[in-house]
């Protein structure tokens, strides 16, 4: 479900006509999160790091309100619920985009998840279904042989692109602390660095920039 914003009484819309004018409106950052807590919880049971994490960056955007607006039909809306479209590693040493559900249950989120990953795994090129055509959704990269300082994506500015991308790399221990490296690239009509704050608040464990 979405809910098209009322303009005349929105607080961004000058914000949000400005950056919706350039060709590239998107503002990206790459902080370091602290993860301790959710790796050693996913080691304890037994279960995949990736899908922990993803699940508590969901999480974390469906509770900032500014990370579920989009531009739909040209106008700002805000969904109720976003999704993910991620790129999956494939068998044929190639990667493809796989559509999953969020759900606030973290277990039946990995049940979900590990479906599409099997089924994507099987499938020849990108497997670039309607569904990771979707607005109502982040897209996620998880770059695990490598930490970053900055990520870029492509993307198709001008044609009033709004989705959020979000990439996490390879893991680091710091103090004691294990850190990953996380990318967020969203359109600054609707996100600035103080939304993006918010996000990062939501993560739970402290932080590092």
């Amino acid at each position: 479900m979405k809910t098209p914003i009322d303009l005349a009484q929105w607080k961004y819309r000058e914000h949000f006509e400005f950056f919706s004018s350039l060709d590239n409106p998107f503002v990206g950052v790459t902080v370091q999160v602290e993860v301790t807590k959710l790796y050693k919880e996913a080691q304890n049971d037994n279960q995949s790091f990736f899908l922990y994490a993803l699940h508590k960056i969901l999480r974390a955007a469906n509770e900032t309100e500014t990370f579920r607006y989009r531009i739909d039909g040209g106008v700002p809306v805000c969904y109720d619920t976003i999704h993910v479209s991620a790129t999956i590693n494939k068998d044929d040493g190639l990667f493809g985009f796989g559509f999953w559900e969020y759900d606030g249950d973290r277990a039946q989120f990995i049940r979900n998840a590990q479906k599409a990953i099997e089924e994507i795994r099987t499938k020849k090129g990108l497997a670039n279904t309607t569904d990771n055509q979707r607005k109502d959704l982040i897209r996620f990269s998880a770059v695990p042989w490598f930490s970053f300082t900055e990520m870029n994506h492509p993307g198709s500015f001008i044609k009033g692109e709004s989705i959020p991308r979000i990439s996490t790399g390879k893991l680091s221990q710091m103090d004691k602390k294990i850190m990953m490296p996380l990318s967020i690239t969203a359109h600054h009509g609707f996100v600035d660095g103080k939304q993006i704050g918010l996000f990062l608040d939501k993560m739970d464990e402290p932080r590092s920039f």
